[in-house]
């Protein structure tokens, strides 16, 4: 994972990305006779040694490469146009990198004869860009859905105006909320408030009134209603990147959650294990998971003698993102199960006609990765495409599960 050095202010990443989607829309409707002329050469596949597949959190890498694949001819994300193939944004993608690899590798033959009957080249990837395309594919639905101000109104009015005031309405001398309308962004939300924790709850326990829960859309609706007419007044905004993995997981460490929570069995056993409760949990989900929690931990890490952790500047979006990246990464597959998928798909007949060829082939293979290895397969696709029609074999849908066996049978070898 790559570490980036981020900016000091907050980003709305709803606003980054329907911006991207108006400034690029189209860019990869290329025409025909442009089309065949470019992209000819195939790109070439990386030799390095097993590693894991990190996700990519920057999704204008992964847009480019839409847009640079033609993806964009067939398939609609955020314009407001019809395509041929369905919209990316509706139909969400979860599970890990094979997982997402396996929906694009079955519809690699339907998608091969819609772009030979528009004179597109062959699409070939290298790894990063692969792993751009998928990242940013498994990112769609941590994005959520857009928020309700009507609903958001009523959480106002029974939660927040209980001490906080908005435009002149709710408690007169509360902490005014007018600031948050400049940011637009939940995660700018939650971690003011959970920034705020301790003082809300003391101050709760003094008057009796109860530590506000949240659930469904709660954090986006509230947004909705504390930004409802910025744009008609025309006042600015201020935006947030998506957020940075590799510095959400050194967070995690400094902020002392592994102290009670595991990721897949590594870390602390007090808490659930965070690679199974989070799950692919949309923004919206995890900002209330973190609120509800909030309470609970504060009073754990008192017992335990542990400072409450704050999170400053683009800190609270880089830990959430974090999360959220925790099923991005292909588990080890089944060698024993590989085997026999790889015998019922008939690939050995092409790839271990003699044990040369098989030795050759398991060297090019051994020590890729699920990136790499997806790489491969996909840019063998033409040359696989043609062998098997000639000789009347049927495409092999794989799932993500059958894909991770394959890959733990070829490193078997």
């Amino acid at each position: 994972m790559q570490n980036n050095k981020k900016p000091t202010f907050t980003i709305l990443f709803f606003g980054a990305l329907f911006c991207l989607a108006a400034i690029v829309s189209g860019c990869g409707e290329k025409g025909k006779k442009e089309s065949a002329v470019t992209e000819k050469k195939e790109a070439k596949i990386e030799q390095v040694q097993v590693q894991k597949v990190y996700i990519v959190s920057d999704l204008f890498q992964g847009r480019k490469v839409f847009e640079d694949k033609y993806c964009s001819q067939c398939h609609s994300i955020f314009e407001n146009e019809e395509k041929i193939g369905p919209r990316l944004d509706t139909a969400q993608f979860y599970g890990s990198f094979l997982d997402i690899f396996s929906i694009l590798w079955n519809h690699a033959p339907a998608m091969a004869v819609h772009m030979r009957r528009e004179g597109l080249p062959n699409i070939q990837f290298s790894t990063p860009e692969l792993n751009q395309l998928v990242s940013f594919l498994y990112m769609m639905p941590y994005l959520g859905k857009p928020g309700d101000p009507a609903k958001g109104e009523i959480l106002l009015n029974n939660i927040c105006f209980n001490c906080h005031s908005l435009a002149g309405r709710g408690k007169k001398g509360g902490i005014a909320l007018d600031t948050m309308a400049a940011y637009q962004s939940q995660i700018v939300l939650i971690q003011r408030m959970w920034n705020h924790g301790p003082v809300m709850r003391s101050q709760m326990l003094t008057t009796g009134i109860q530590m506000p829960l949240f659930s469904g859309n709660d954090m986006i609706d509230l947004i909705a209603a504390l930004t409802k007419g910025q744009k008609e007044r025309k006042l600015t905004t201020i935006t947030l990147g998506v957020g940075d993995v590799a510095n959400g997981q050194k967070l995690f460490k400094e902020k002392n959650c592994t102290k009670c929570h595991s990721i897949f069995g590594k870390g602390g056993k007090i808490g659930p294990d965070l690679g199974d409760a989070i799950a692919q949990s949309s923004v919206t989900e995890l900002t209330a998971l973190l609120w509800n929690h909030s309470p609970r931990m504060q009073e754990k890490m008192a017992e335990l003698k542990l400072p409450y952790p704050y999170f400053s500047e683009t800190e609270m979006s880089d830990l959430i993102v974090f999360l959220y990246s925790l099923n991005y990464e292909d588990k080890t597959g089944d060698p024993v199960k590989g085997e026999k998928v790889f015998d019922q798909n008939n690939c050995a007949d092409c790839h271990f006609e003699s044990e040369e060829d098989k030795q050759k082939y398991i060297a090019k293979i051994k020590m890729d990765n699920p990136n790499q290895f997806a790489a491969h397969l996909w840019n063998h696709l033409p040359t696989m495409e043609e062998t098997m029609v000639s000789q009347a074999v049927p495409w092999p849908e794989l799932s993500g599960q059958e894909l991770r066996d394959i890959l733990a049978y070829l490193h078997s070898q």
